[in-house]
């Protein structure tokens, strides 16, 4: 293969889904990459503020967002970005069942979700081709 070639089986390819994982938990963000990489470019905030500049500065195709944060509760950082217009998918992933309210597209109770159905789930939510993923 030379060069051409190998730029232009790189530029067939579609662009990787961005996700946001909000989590204050090291563990679950190291199962969560792990199981979600390479098919998907996972970024961690470990709080609100970390979230928050990270969607500043960056669009993401799905935030994957455990409320339950160090500097306060995640559902707030979700109203805001409903608020300014921004709909990303959001998945919420908790131990702590959400609130009627809540405006996220998706729920998983931690730690009793396996990985086959969160990666399930992202799928759904990023509009991925399950079996052509993996």
């Amino acid at each position: 293969m030379n060069m051409n070639d190998a730029l232009e089986a790189c530029a067939l390819r579609p662009p990787v889904p961005r996700v946001l994982h909000v989590d204050a938990d090291d563990t679950t963000a190291l199962i969560l990459a792990t199981l979600l990489v390479p098919e998907v470019r996972v970024t961690r905030a470990a709080s609100i503020r970390d979230a928050v500049a990270r969607l500043d500065m960056e669009k993401y195709d799905l935030i994957v967002l455990d409320p339950d944060l160090p500097d306060g509760c995640g559902q707030t950082l979700v109203d805001e970005y409903r608020e300014r217009g921004i709909h990303t998918p959001v998945l919420l992933y908790s131990a702590h069942q959400p609130s009627l309210h809540h405006q996220a597209h998706a729920y998983l109770p931690k730690p009793w979700t396996s990985p086959r159905q969160l990666w399930q789930s992202v799928c759904r939510l990023l509009e991925l081709d399950m079996m052509g993923a993996r």
